[in-house]
């Protein structure tokens, strides 16, 4: 046990990373360690990295290197563990990038860390390990120390992923998909609910494929079936992120419609309205089947957020593919949307297409589709005046507070001693710049 060695996490990414950051400073502390906010004074440095994007990929490479080179000109020499998907993708390419790096690791066993440590301060040698994990193992990750705010808690349900879309290297770095057991899940749910949390986020790269590994048919229909059974007369909300078209299910929609403590809003990625190009990225699902799915959320939950991302540049794409992307917009009317240029990565099945489009009209694309996107926002802001719905105060900064809907919109109006987490019905008065403003309703 090492009661006065300190430690300090540095996350990059996703969600998913941020929630493996909190299983991690749980297990050091377990093991003795002391979390710190000061990395310049920390005896420990852990770097959860991230390998989606390849410049995001070198910057946190740079961040690190920096980080080290300042604090060895101050005579200051912490262990240094890099950890995650950019460690499991580069591997000893990462190891020669960072020399400086006592300890790296891949995307397991990172429940070993403590002991990695202790092995390389007993040995004063490297520790590497890139293995992954077999499709047979369980995911039963457990015990997280989370925000202090007590507001939102992200709760893993899965690990890794089967699907393979030809531009992304998550399955080649997490492994195949691991589900949690549903009876963890329900006591990491009532743990979370009794440390006062207002709001469960369960993470996956894909939530609906939950349980197909488990040999459970519709898993995913009888975790969130379970989940209102267990706790319906609680006070919180349940989201769920992310939801892949291919395995998006009505039977999903009419739980959560039916349902007391789940938020209506479903993040439903389509990355390009373009069949030709939904095969060429092995999304699994046609133009077609995306819109029946939206169309039936949009009937059955009319108050429902749909979110997605979209992919602008995939190789091969002609003005004609872009266009379906632009279209498919227009017809569903998404509440919010993450775009991006094409990222090449090597190791990918995209990496051997040939791509010859220009940056400056990828750029262009772009452009055109975050105008388009942001032109259908703001009616679609314009429509809320003079609503009423409830909030979930997440904010509170100076003279304003603000908080989100259970579709995912947030509302700002001045803070008038609202308390963190707290659930207060408002009417949203105008909107200004993009942003919705509305004022307490009184009971």
């Amino acid at each position: 046990m090492m009661t006065n060695t300190t430690f300090f996490i540095e996350t990059y990414g996703c969600q998913m990373n941020k929630s493996r950051s909190e299983h991690i400073a749980q297990v050091m502390i377990q093991n003795g360690y002391q979390l710190i906010e000061d990395k310049k004074r920390a005896d420990i440095l852990l770097f959860n990295t991230c390998a989606v994007r390849e410049h995001a990929s070198e910057k946190a490479i740079s961040n690190i290197q920096k980080t080290i080179k300042d604090l060895n000109k101050t005579s200051r020499y912490p262990i240094i563990v890099i950890f995650g998907c950019l460690s499991q993708f580069l591997k000893n390419r990462l190891v020669q990038r960072v020399p400086g790096a006592q300890i790296v690791i891949g995307t397991s066993n990172i429940d070993h860390i403590p002991q990695f440590i202790e092995e390389h301060t007993r040995k004063k040698k490297k520790i590497l390990d890139f293995n992954l994990p077999s499709s047979s193992q369980v995911f039963d990750e457990s015990g997280y120390l989370r925000n202090s705010s007590h507001i939102s808690a992200y709760l893993p349900i899965t690990y890794g992923c089967d699907n393979f879309c030809s531009y992304c290297v998550v399955p080649y770095t997490t492994g195949p998909q691991r589900s949690k057991p549903l009876r963890t899940i329900l006591t990491d749910i009532e743990k979370i609910i009794q440390d006062g949390y207002k709001e469960i986020i369960l993470l996956g790269q894909n939530v609906n494929s939950y349980g197909l590994d488990l040999d459970l048919k519709n898993g995913f229909e009888v975790l969130l079936q379970a989940i209102e059974q267990n706790f319906h007369n609680s006070s919180f909300w349940i989201r769920f992120l992310t939801s892949h078209p291919k395995d998006m299910r009505p039977s999903i929609v009419d739980i959560v419609k039916n349902s007391s403590i789940m938020a209506h809003y479903f993040h439903l990625p389509i990355q390009s309205g373009s069949d030709r190009i939904l095969s060429a990225m092995n999304r699994g699902y046609t133009r077609d089947h995306y819109l029946k799915l939206a169309k039936y959320i949009r009937q059955n939950l009319p108050d429902s957020g749909i979110g997605t991302d979209m992919i602008v540049g995939f190789p091969g794409e002609t003005e004609r593919d872009f266009l379906d992307t632009l279209n498919i917009v227009q017809e569903v009317h998404f509440d919010q949307a993450y775009t991006y240029i094409y990222s090449s990565r090597s190791g990918t099945a995209a990496y051997q297409l040939p791509d010859h489009l220009p940056l400056a009209e990828k750029k262009k694309r772009l452009q055109f589709l975050n105008q388009t996107l942001s032109d259908i926002h703001q009616i679609k802001l314009s429509n809320w005046v003079g609503k009423k719905t409830k909030i979930l105060i997440d904010q509170i900064e100076g003279m304003n507070s603000s908080g989100r809907t259970t579709d995912n919109q947030r509302i700002y109006l001045p803070n008038t001693n609202f308390i963190l987490g707290q659930v207060i019905s408002v009417v949203v008065i105008k909107t200004l710049k993009g942003k919705l403003y509305g004022e307490l309703v009184l009971s």
